[in-house]
């Protein structure tokens, strides 16, 4: 794995305690916490942009279904189904 080096100039006093209690916590060092804090930020925004590409899919398909040929237009109430759930 390759490291880097990264330096955080003028962090809030408050936000360096909170990550000062947060290591302490976990038993950690505070450039050990701040590393899993990033981490689990990135996980978290690759888990949405996740689920943003899965819901354009499904825009996608809505879009396409939507687009199909209605091939029968009576009401769903009128519709009857056999014992396969096919209409009749």
């Amino acid at each position: 794995m390759n490291e880097a080096t990264l330096l955080i100039k003028k962090i809030p006093a408050d936000l360096k305690q909170w990550l000062a209690k947060e290591a302490a916590q976990h038993d950690r060092s505070m450039n050990r916490e701040a590393i899993r804090l990033l981490e689990e930020a990135r996980a978290l925004r690759e888990s949405e942009s996740a689920h943003r590409e899965e819901g354009k899919s499904v825009d996608q398909i809505l879009k396409r279904l939507r687009a199909l040929p209605v091939l029968d237009d009576r009401p769903m109430e009128e519709i009857l189904y056999d014992e396969a759930g096919m209409p009749k």
